[in-house]
């Protein structure tokens, strides 16, 4: 059961976030700049890129949007319930071969020696998405039956659309900034030989199981909501326009993952992205 948009701005969320499915830009511009908004506490990261139970600090939070890899784990559950209460669980997943392009890529970035079957040996962790979420390839309705709603990265704003009606959101709160451009693309699908292709599924195994159940979710999901089809137009057509009056309603908010690491905002006046980075400290 969806949220009342019109209730109490009050959300309990916990966002399973997997690498490389393109989940940094519901993290940092729609749930963390919500938060912000309305006041509510968050799950701040111990390092720059995971929340570790044991160390968080403080007692009861209304969301979490970070990497969480400890959640398959029975006490790690216990542990969410104990600090967030009774929340939403959402996740978004990739096609396997793709997230695994994705990932060498962004390696590839910083050391342009390497080669695929080099960061496979090396870098790579097989069935990420299973493994973070706690599927061992048995359940047939395991994201049914586990989540309140999952989105694909390969079906974005659709997605966003999911969450939206999952969470109770407006139309203009769930407008996102891509975040993590600029990485060069060495390898793509299109490069790989179909045995290359079926070597890397092979290896990817649960994950392709996973994603599959994934399409078909996301799928039923779109045909269950009244007037999706209709809103994906209006929810696009402002996403490439920041002078949309989506844009305007929503207003300046910031862009990041806490409220120590900002690095962005969206500047509602100027209808432009400006980037913190660049400021005078």
């Amino acid at each position: 059961m969806a949220i009342d948009p019109g209730q109490s701005p009050e959300r309990r969320v916990v966002y399973l976030k997997l690498r490389k499915t393109g989940g940094t830009s519901l993290a940092s511009s729609i749930l963390f700049p919500y938060c912000v908004k309305h006041g509510l506490s968050y799950m701040d990261p111990i390092d720059w890129w995971a929340v570790h139970p044991r160390l968080v600090a403080g007692d009861q939070f209304h969301m979490m949007f970070r990497h969480f890899p400890d959640f398959p784990q029975p006490w790690a559950k216990n542990w969410l319930g104990d600090v967030i209460g009774k929340y939403r669980l959402i996740t978004l997943l990739r096609e396997p071969v793709s997230r695994l392009l994705s990932s060498f890529n962004h390696v590839n970035h910083y050391n342009r020696t390497m080669t695929l079957s080099r960061y496979v040996e090396k870098y790579h962790e097989c069935n990420h998405q299973s493994r973070w979420l706690g599927f061992d390839g048995r359940d047939p309705n395991f994201l049914k039956d586990s989540f309140s709603a999952v989105g694909i990265t390969e079906r974005f704003d659709e997605s966003m659309l999911l969450f939206r009606d999952c969470l109770g959101l407006s139309l203009e709160n769930m407008l996102y900034v891509k975040q993590r451009g600029g990485v060069d693309k060495r390898l793509q699908m299109s490069d790989l030989s179909r045995e290359a292709l079926d070597e890397i599924r092979d290896l990817e195994w649960l994950d392709v199981k996973l994603y599959e159940q994934a399409k078909s979710a996301v799928a039923a999901h779109i045909e269950e909501i009244p007037g999706i089809r209709e809103q994906l137009p209006i929810y696009q057509a402002a996403l490439g326009d920041y002078r949309h009056p989506l844009w305007t309603k929503r207003g300046t908010f910031p862009i990041g993952y806490t409220t120590r690491y900002v690095w962005s905002e969206f500047d509602a006046e100027n209808a432009r992205v400006k980037d913190l980075r660049e400021l005078p400290s």
